[in-house]
């Protein structure tokens, strides 16, 4: 599926990565009860994944709802870490086949 909005690809994200995420990196820079009480905190809100439209109610199966303001930072810290992980790599690749073709 492509996404050209970003309000979109919030409910792709799935809850568990994010929260992982931010696990791994609060341990690299804090300590360790910090870090529990943070995401216990964070997965309460996103844990609280429901909106109303027109007199409705609804929570979402899945992914991060597009109302709680923690919505932008949950998507950016998944946007980041896709973008370090797998975007870095298609560069590295893409510069070497480029080298390797002179």
């Amino acid at each position: 599926m492509i996404t050209f909005d970003i309000k979109d690809l919030y409910v792709n994200i799935p809850i568990t990565e994010p929260l992982a995420i931010t696990k791994q990196l609060l341990y690299e820079h804090n300590e360790a009860q910090i870090t529990t009480q943070v995401l216990m905190l964070l997965e309460s809100v996103l844990q609280q994944n429901y909106f109303s439209f027109q007199n409705n109610t609804y929570q979402p199966e899945k992914g991060v709802s597009l109302v709680p303001p923690i919505s932008n930072t949950v998507a950016e810290i998944f946007l980041q870490y896709l973008e370090n992980t797998y975007l870095s790599q298609c560069k590295s690749y893409s510069t070497q086949g480029t080298s390797m073709m002179y």
